[in-house]
């Protein structure tokens, strides 16, 4: 009874805020299916002119861009795109014209995809953090936390058409994968390694840095973990051929400019702790997320989860929009979601959980409604009174069919859809899996 009603919960926080709404970079990810699907190529032009029509946001680098094969630039990878394209092949089954591009069925499919994998990558989250002897209502806290306290919030519900979903999804599969198998796994494990590892890369480039946490297992791996090797080309094929078809590279391809990396001094600093989306700043919950995997005790795990970080925020410090652009947070750091969901688990605090969360749905209405658009380096103190400001426009955040001018049937029907990912969610959480890696901690 107790479950029914908390699953009955979520589902109306979904119906209440989720905006299937494709936008912004999410624009790029989404032609990608109109030209692979429906007009078997990788030419984008017609699908940006879409998108304008549709009065969707298009990135002008990629509209007047032509690469040296003569298509229109898309700077995205291609990762996203093929994890949503079941949903989207669902949607053109009752659409086989594909018309219109830019509206529903096929936004609408293309959203829902990511809501699903972002609940997806929480399910691992919980199933890991039982998998490292925590209960199960601390793992549900851990859940919620990760789910509604870090920059994954907004675009869970928000702006789910950017690859930040995907993102999680991917990296959890990674790390529950690497932590399921052990350090003494053998070659075909070291195999589906690689695989992943190569389709992190697709989600988005530096996704793949995660991959490092291996290296705690190369004492034991031996000559097993070559088979990684193999493995990480097979996944990472997908994007290359784009490349090569976009770009007439086999590397991907940059806007000219970010092509310029700035390794020292960098902006690592800056990247947790600036006003700019700095990740401690724009998300404190991750300092609770730390507390709890130091907490946690185990030794393997707090290894990984200091390599993840620190490679991640190394890649994107690098680079000259380390603040990830007009960016809720520090967004491009969804890819650790399972690491900062463990932590949160091993504290497993409601109280703590409701603050947080509570806060962060007022930063998104800080950031949607207060903050001057767009890009804009709010300032500490200008960030706190935005938080006050946004008390009024919280009940804005609220309310998305409404916002989006659904009709009635239409409204349920994008309800039942989030039922049936909600539910696949559940499904997956409430798994059983085999344990044996907890013995082969380094």
């Amino acid at each position: 009874m107790r479950r029914g009603l908390l699953a009955a919960a979520a589902l109306l926080g979904l119906a209440l805020t989720f905006h299937p709404v494709v936008e912004g970079d999410g624009v790029n990810y989404f032609a990608y299916l109109h030209s692979i699907v429906v007009d078997r190529d990788l030419d984008l032009s017609d699908e940006y002119r879409a998108a304008a029509a549709a009065q969707a946001t298009v990135y002008l680098e990629n509209v007047q861009s032509r690469t040296s094969t003569g298509l229109a630039a898309d700077y995205v990878p291609i990762g996203s795109t093929l994890l949503a394209l079941p949903a989207y092949l669902a949607a053109l089954a009752l659409h086989p014209s594909g018309e219109p591009q830019f509206g529903a069925p096929f936004t609408t499919a293309f959203t829902l995809a990511s809501l699903l994998f972002g609940l997806l990558a929480l399910a691992l989250g919980y199933r890991l953090a039982q998998g490292l002897e925590i209960d199960a209502r601390s793992a549900a806290m851990g859940a919620v936390g990760a789910g509604l306290a870090t920059p994954l919030l907004y675009y869970l519900l928000y702006d789910p058409s950017y690859s930040h979903t995907f993102s999680a999804f991917e990296t959890a599969a990674f790390v529950c994968v690497w932590w399921i198998t052990g350090a003494g796994r053998g070659w075909r494990a070291w195999l589906l390694l690689g695989v992943l590892a190569g389709l992190m890369s697709t989600v988005r480039i530096q996704d793949g840095a995660v991959a490092a946490i291996v290296v705690l297992d190369l004492p034991r791996a031996r000559l097993r973990a070559l088979a990684a090797l193999p493995g990480t080309v097979v996944g990472f094929l997908p994007q290359a051929l784009a490349e090569h078809t976009i770009f007439g590279t086999w590397t991907p391809g940059r806007p000219p400019e970010y092509q310029r990396l700035d390794l020292f001094p960098g902006h690592y600093l800056a990247e947790l702790l600036s006003s700019h989306n700095g990740l401690l700043v724009w998300s404190p919950a991750v300092v609770v997320a730390a507390f709890g995997i130091w907490k946690l005790g185990d030794r393997r795990f707090q290894l990984a989860a200091v390599i993840a970080l620190v490679v991640e925020v190394a890649a994107n410090g690098v680079q000259g929009d380390w603040w990830g652009g007009y960016s809720f947070g520090m967004r491009r750091l969804c890819d650790l979601t399972i690491f900062f969901e463990v932590g949160w688990a091993a504290v497993g605090s409601l109280w703590i959980t409701a603050a947080f969360a509570a806060w962060n749905f007022l930063e998104a209405a800080n950031f949607r409604y207060v903050i001057p658009c767009c890009d804009r380096d709010p300032g500490y103190l200008g960030l706190l009174r935005g938080q006050l400001e946004a008390v009024r426009d919280l009940p804005r955040m609220f309310g998305a069919p409404l916002h989006n001018g659904l009709s009635l049937p239409g409204d349920l029907l994008l309800v039942a859809l989030q039922a049936v990912c909600l539910g696949a969610a559940i499904t997956l959480a409430r798994s059983r899996w085999r344990q044996g890696a907890r013995a082969s901690s380094p």
